[in-house]
């Protein structure tokens, strides 16, 4: 039997349902979200939509029609989709048809519930479409066959109306309950093509008396009123209010200005028809009138929508449709000729836009100019519109546009002469001094002023497009800050002479030097504006959905860009160096303090980001296809770089784009090894302790230089598969957590669970090790899934996500969550000057890296707390520093049930190069310490010495072990070496192990300087804490 097709969201492309979408309304609707690379997916039973509108659609690829009443439930083969359109029993009243009450009433409640379940199940988005009419209602107090209304069109619409009123319930308590993303669109009458002329609105019948040549027909007088909203409009309010980011919980209702009146409807119908048609008035069918309500609009400005198409327009468009030729000549009731002047413009079909995340195109409209209107009844004389000039105080103009005190010095010359013709020869002369005064003090301080709080408003808004990668903002902001600090340095060297008069140049030479460095900082911004622009673009290139390509030739600008920046920066460096911090207030000192931190930060930037520009291209494939190789490292599992390699992904690009991403377990490579007899000799430890003869794969990161353990695997992969690879990643449970931290919780269908940051780390545990086979499917299905699933949801983040993501990036490369390396390429000097390469610090001074390495194959690090202690002091004259390291390890399990077990670890401690191991002990849950200094292995890593050993502990029990050693003679504190420094580097992988670090400077020493971490009591110096990143201490002595 064939497998269905499982329809499952994704990132590259948004999944739409819409219930009904092959009704009148739910077809233009799906048509339109295709028109815009959507894939669709449309559920309807037919009953009153029809085949007929979605024929057209079935041979697009990313169309999905389903047969199916959503009463009894959602087909199971749709997993999870990203936005839910609930059309269906909307157009049930339309159509009178007796049986449709029934069926009204269960879709707006089963029917509802199932869709708000599948919404909930998939994070989706969910939109109800409801009627205005939810104001009326009709209910009889005392028959049950009269409940809605006496005629059948009376009871289908007030039923549904009740139903919608139920569904809308339905929804609120989803909203009110679960939180749910909803809101609801409440419609007026809508037509156009493909409408139903059986409608209940008037309007749908008159249509049909044209088309049939007949006379048009009112019932009553006429004068009750409908809103009408043309098809496209509707389409358009809904996509908005889908698509837009702030819509969650709302009710919006789209009606158009002014409703109308069946009696003006069958006049201006009448007008259009190509034949001379009569108006015939009839009874009314029913004597129940109810007052048409108008909905509250207020909000529909949030969404920037209303009704593009005006309802003669939009008749003549219906007309049309039906193949009827109309009478465009004809003439036009005067009421109608003048609603026509109001209108300044007419716009065609709106086109659908912003679908998750993507870019808000213009609304294009198309203006028709309209003739002078003839009034045929009177003559009338218009009143002149008199013009009143108002005067403003305190305009304000764009800085650059225009001179705001253009013209002042003539004013105040008049001014000055009519002062003196009334007052005399004194006041004139005090009046010229208090204008001369305003004109040379006064008003360019006020432009100072101004000017330079214009600039620094703007320079905080380029820090936020550089956060959203928003190079067009960054590059207007920018430019608007740096006018506005040339403007204000301008308007402060204007009362440069009062500086002078009162002595105080060294004020004016600081003020002046700061507001040029701040112009060409904010001028180094905008260079780099154009740097943003190839990153900006990345996403939307690596997606293999989208036609988008990458431009080698944005890279090469983007390079002179940064350059151009740097040296604005250089000039921005240049003048600070001249500012007088002293000579500011202490609120603006704070902020002084800030913006050197910022150029600071802009140089580290602009010169990584050099590096980075020039060499992403070739990193994305843009000559020919890389290969990247991730190490999904389980760190309740520790070893060397961050845990056991228990899966692993290859990740291909070719030319920018994801040409693929295969995660797969790291048995099934390591089963090759076996069967092609592969035999690479392992470590010592791992044959010991893992009684294994050859290297795998998973073991192969035995190295604790991250770099070096990459180039064992590569060796032994290419062994297997013959493939390059060009570079490497490494990432952790850590690392995924901050990530779903960014995206939050996501539903894997398949498991029918949501993974969040909160539950991470026990669900991968359950997954990836419960009653865990090797070469089982499990483990790779849930890596897999969730891979694929995260891939989604980052691809799918908008602008203002970006920020917290980058941020979240940036820590678990400092916090070695996630490490990467290149096999040959200029970025890995990079990563290895920011520590984020993994390999082992180079340092002159003190150093100190542990390392632990689980052998005992269970995931008992969950359970095991980790406490370090390093003390060095300086007991002798010689100088000589000497240190002792406590290693303290608690396994709090219960016993010795998964994911737990006994904890066997082989633990280095490498040091500075010419340490000198002195001694070592180790303890038991507290007890008699035991010296095993004999059973010590001495080694080298790198350029450094390591002293190993190895332990095991069950669960409930506590060792310590105690290292003592001689730091190198080079280190020792002397008259010509009278500092000390440490780097303590931090094993990937770990997060939560406590330190203590304790300095004792040797006898007769004072500490002149020390690093802000590190506290002072008496003459010992210490600091403790959380071990979260490398820690770098620096102690100065004299």
């Amino acid at each position: 039997m064939p497998k269905k097709q499982v329809i499952t969201k994704s990132a590259l492309v948004p999944t739409i349902l819409i219930s009904g979408g092959a009704g009148f309304i739910g077809s233009h609707l799906a048509e339109a979200l295709l028109d815009n690379n959507a894939r669709v997916i449309v559920l309807d039973n037919f009953q009153t939509g029809k085949k007929i509108h979605v024929k057209d659609l079935l041979s697009n690829k990313k169309f999905a029609l389903y047969d199916v009443d959503i009463n009894e439930g959602i087909p199971p083969e749709i997993e999870s989709v990203d936005y839910i359109f609930h059309l269906a029993g909307v157009e049930e009243y339309l159509y009178s048809k007796d049986y449709l009450n029934l069926e009204s009433l269960f879709t707006n409640s089963l029917g509802t519930k199932n869709l708000l379940d599948l919404a909930r199940r998939s994070s989706a988005k969910f939109l109800l479409v409801s009627t205005i009419d939810v104001y009326q209602g009709r209910m009889s107090q005392l028959y049950l066959d009269k409940y809605f209304g006496i005629t059948p069109s009376e009871e289908n619409k007030f039923s549904l109306i009740e139903a919608k009123r139920f569904a809308e319930a339905v929804v609120w308590e989803y909203f009110k309950t679960h939180g749910a993303d909803v809101r609801i669109v409440r419609i007026p009458e809508v037509y156009g093509p493909r409408m139903d002329l059986s409608s209940s609105g008037f309007l749908g019948g008159f249509i049909k008396n044209v088309l049939d040549g007949s006379s048009i027909e009112i019932y009553g007088e006429g004068t009750e009123k409908e809103y009408y909203l043309y098809v496209s409009d509707v389409v358009s309010g809904l996509v908005k209010a889908q698509f837009n980011s702030k819509t969650k919980g709302n009710i919006y209702s789209l009606i158009p200005k002014d409703p109308v009146s069946a009696l003006e409807i069958a006049y201006m119908i009448k007008s259009l028809a190509d034949a001379k048609l009569s108006v015939q008035f009839k009874p009314g069918i029913t004597d129940f009138k109810q007052q048409l309500k108008s909905p509250d609009t207020f909000n529909l400005k949030d969404l920037g929508w209303k009704s593009k198409v005006g309802l003669k327009e939009g008749v003549i468009r219906t007309l049309e449709d039906f193949g009827y030729s109309v009478n465009t000549h004809a003439f036009k009731p005067i009421k109608l000729v003048e609603e026509k002047i109001k209108e300044s413009t007419k716009e065609s079909k709106e086109k659908v836009t912003s679908l998750q995340g993507i870019v808000r195109e213009k609304e294009k409209a198309s203006e028709k100019k309209l003739k002078e209107p003839v009034n045929f009844f009177r003559k009338y004389k218009e009143s002149p519109i008199k013009v009143l000039r108002k005067e403003v105080k305190n305009e304000v103009t764009q800085i650059g546009k225009k001179n705001i005190f253009s013209g002042l010095e003539d004013k105040l010359r008049s001014f000055k002469y009519r002062l003196k013709g009334d007052f005399g020869y004194v006041p004139s002369v005090l009046a010229v001094i208090v204008a001369a005064a305003l004109v040379f003090i006064a008003f360019p301080v006020l432009s100072f002023l101004f000017s330079s709080q214009r600039a620094v408003l703007s320079l905080e808004k380029a820090k936020v497009a550089v956060s959203k990668m928003d190079s067009l903002s960054l590059k207007k902001e920018a430019l608007l800050a740096a006018d506005g600090f040339n403007s204000a340095r301008k308007s402060l060297r204007r009362v440069g002479w009062v500086f002078s008069i009162t002595k105080k140049t060294n004020y004016l030479s600081s003020y002046d030097k700061l507001l040029g460095s701040t112009e060409s900082f904010s001028r180094s911004l905008y260079s780099a504006s154009v740097a943003i622009k190839p990153l900006e673009n990345t996403l939307g290139v690596l997606r293999p959905d989208t036609q988008e390509v990458l431009n080698a030739d944005s890279f090469i600008e983007a390079k002179f860009g940064i350059s151009e920046a740097k040296n604005h920066l250089s000039l921005a460096e240049a003048d600070f160096s001249g500012v007088d911090k002293s000579l500011f207030p202490e609120k603006i000192i704070t902020k002084l303090s800030e913006y050197e931190k910022a150029t600071a930060l802009a140089r580290e930037l602009f010169d990584s980001g050099y590096t980075l520009i020039s060499e992403l291209p070739q990193i994305l494939g843009i000559d020919s296809e890389k290969k990247y190789v991730f190490w999904f490292q389980n760190s309740s599992e520790m070893r060397p770089t961050g845990g056991f390699i228990g899966s692993y992904g290859v990740l291909t690009l070719d030319k920018g784009k994801i040409k693929n991403f295969v995660i797969d377990d790291i048995y099934n490579p390591d089963g090759q090894i076996d069967l092609r007899k592969i035999a690479v000799t392992p470590p010592e430890q791992i044959k010991n302790f893992l009684k294994e003869n050859v290297l795998y794969l998973r073991n192969s990161n035995w190295d604790p230089d991250f770099p070096k353990s990459t180039k064992a695997f590569d060796d032994l992969y290419f062994k297997i598969t013959g493939e390059t690879i060009n570079g490497y990643l490494a990432v952790d449970l850590d690392f995924v957590k901050s990530l779903l931290k960014v995206t939050g919780p996501l539903y894997l269908a398949s498991y029918n669970e949501d993974i969040s940051a909160e539950n991470f780390y026990e669900r991968a545990q359950y997954y990836s090790g419960f009653d865990y086979k090797e070469g089982s499917s499990d483990k790779k299905s849930f890596l897999t899934i969730l891979g694929s699933k995260l891939m989604e949801r980052l691809f799918a983040l908008k602008s203002e996500s970006y920020s917290p993501l980058l941020s979240q990036i940036g820590k678990s490369l400092d916090e070695r969550h996630l490490m990467i390396y290149f096999t040959n390429n200029v970025v890995d000097k990079l990563l290895k000057e920011k520590r984020w390469d993994g390999s082992l610090v180079d340092t002159p001074g003190d150093y100190l890296f542990i390392v632990n390495a689980n052998l005992g194959g269970t995931k008992a690090n969950y359970y095991v707390e980790n406490k370090m202690t390093y003390e060095v002091s300086a007991l002798t004259r010689d100088g000589l520093l000497r240190a002792n390291l406590y290693l303290d390890y608690k396994h709090t399990a219960d016993d010795n049930a998964w994911p737990g077990g006994p904890y066997t670890d082989y633990v280095r401690a490498i040091t500075q190069n010419g340490s000198k191991l002195t001694g070592a002990k180790i303890s038991y849950n507290g007890g008699v310490e035991s010296d095993i200094f004999k059973g010590i292995t001495v080694s080298k890593e790198g350029a450094y010495n390591s002293f190993e050993t190895s332990f095991k502990i069950n669960p409930g029990e506590s060792v310590r072990l105690i290292l003592s050693y001689d730091l190198p003679v080079n280190l020792s504190i002397t008259k010509d070496q009278n500092q000390y420094s440490l780097v303590w580097q931090k094993q990937a992988g770990t997060g939560s192990d406590a330190y203590v670090f304790s300095f004792s400077p040797p006898f007769g020493t004072i500490v002149e300087a020390k690093s802000s971490s590190l506290s002072e009591s008496g003459k010992l110096l210490e600091s403790r804490g959380i071990f979260q990143k490398d820690l770098s201490f620096l102690v100065l002595l004299r």
